[in-house]
């Protein structure tokens, strides 16, 4: 009797045309070092706010498409967004306002989902630098953050009323803060400081936002900064989520670190392979069912991956090109649906696109599993040769009336299509 053959068969990658598929969101030009802030608001909008770093601070809505936040102003610089429990949408950003009357990280606020936006209002920092990140605290207090020659300052409060140096090397770059469950407050970026020579840089932050115990630091030395952003996400179960990239003296690979309490509990590579110029460009989104997304930026295209294992491994890879374009800058959105919209800078506009999760098959001669992230799809459509099967309850089908080497297409409702041949 024969031996079965496995055959794992991986998700076929579809690159959709950049010009069919990307939309361009920004509506003034923008430079190559505009990441946008995004938000999915708890009505399910999508925010992306951005500047034309001159005069012109804009938010895309999903819901009303683009409004202009302010105009007018003498200067204007990178924004970030935050959500208050009680509903209220703050947007922070670095602006100075006609005749000099308001100067530093200014705040504005949206009570109607992004529609329509109030202020500026005040912060306690004067400075101009672009605001890296922002999150919220459970007692509804924001936090934002910005870096420079000095360091990298956490601000606390609604108008930044406290301030805390949390790293007083130079230099700290692209910080991200997210907040778990527990109320732990976080921070990562990429420092080329002394103490921790060109890697990416985890501390915890205490209740008033400063430094809680010593950084732990990722990765080996680069040749290449690594300052677009270095990204961090908390999940709705307790868990934060670091992404790096590692290797030297190119990436090799994307690195998802898993903490919890700030403790690290495991990482699990995202993404390897050839890297070049600034790929990878990284980002991270959960969903509200704790899905994680991993997205990046290789070979021309951006790729993304969902986890349903809290990142102890990923699913198959969705792909879209980039038509020749460049990516700069990547941000991403996780949305209610299950599919994840990608956000890049092309160096003078932002478009976006939404990938929906690919799906993987393993096959043998006689059966087939459609997984998603090893888990079981059920339902499925396995269709080729004039016949047509549907996986069970536990994702498998029966390949029985198949014939061999026949092409066989996989489907399944909000899923990437796929194919493989029967082995």
């Amino acid at each position: 009797m024969p031996r079965l053959l496995a055959v794992v068969v991986a998700a076929l990658v579809v690159v959709p045309s950049a010009g069919a598929a990307w939309k361009q969101i920004s509506t003034v030009g923008v430079d190559n070092t505009m990441q946008p802030a995004v938000l999915r608001t708890g009505a399910g909008t999508e925010l992306a706010a951005y500047s034309d770093r001159r005069s012109t601070l804009k938010v895309w809505s999903s819901a009303k498409g683009d409004v202009t936040v302010a105009t007018g102003l003498l200067s204007v610089g990178k924004p970030a967004l935050v959500q208050l429990p009680a509903g209220p949408i703050e947007l922070y950003a670095p602006a100075t306002t006609a005749g000099f009357a308001l100067q530093g990280v200014l705040r504005w606020e949206s009570a109607n989902d992004g529609a329509s936006w109030s202020g500026p209002f005040k912060t306690g920092s004067p400075n101009l630098g672009d605001v890296e990140a922002a999150a919220v605290r459970k007692d509804g207090a924001p936090m934002f953050s910005q870096d420079s020659t000095l360091g990298v300052t956490v601000y606390q409060g609604l108008n930044g009323e406290t301030s805390h140096l949390v790293f007083s090397g130079c230099c700290g770059y692209a910080e991200s803060l997210a907040v778990d469950t527990n109320d732990f407050a976080q921070i990562a970026f990429w420092s080329n400081a002394n103490a921790f020579p060109n890697l990416f840089v985890y501390e915890g932050l205490d209740g008033s936002g400063a430094q809680a115990g010593p950084g732990r630091s990722f990765g080996q030395p680069q040749t290449a900064p690594r300052d677009d952003d270095v990204p961090l996400v908390a999940d709705g179960a307790g868990r934060t989520f670091m992404g790096w990239a590692g290797g030297y003296p190119t990436a090799t690979s994307f690195v998802v670190n898993a903490f919890q309490g700030g403790n690290l509990g495991y990482s699990a590579i995202a993404a390897g392979g050839a890297f070049s110029g600034g790929d990878p460009h990284m980002a991270l989104a959960v969903d509200p069912a704790n899905r994680l997304w991993a997205v990046w930026t290789q070979g021309g295209s951006v790729h993304a991956r969902r986890s349903r294992s809290a990142a102890h491994h990923f699913g198959a890879s969705s792909a879209g090109g980039l038509g020749g374009a460049t990516a700069y800058q990547l941000a991403a959105i996780a949305l209610g649906d299950g599919r994840v919209d990608a956000f890049v800078d092309t160096g003078s506009t932002i478009v976006h696109q939404a990938f929906l999760p690919a799906l993987t098959v393993k096959a043998t001669r006689t059966a087939a599993g459609v997984l998603d992230d090893g888990f079981g799809v059920p339902g499925a459509t396995l269709k080729g040769g004039g016949h047509t099967v549907k996986t069970n309850a536990k994702g498998k089908a029966s390949l029985a009336v198949f014939k061999r080497h026949t092409r066989i297409a996989v489907s399944a409702a909000g899923y990437l299509n796929t194919a493989f041949t029967r082995p």
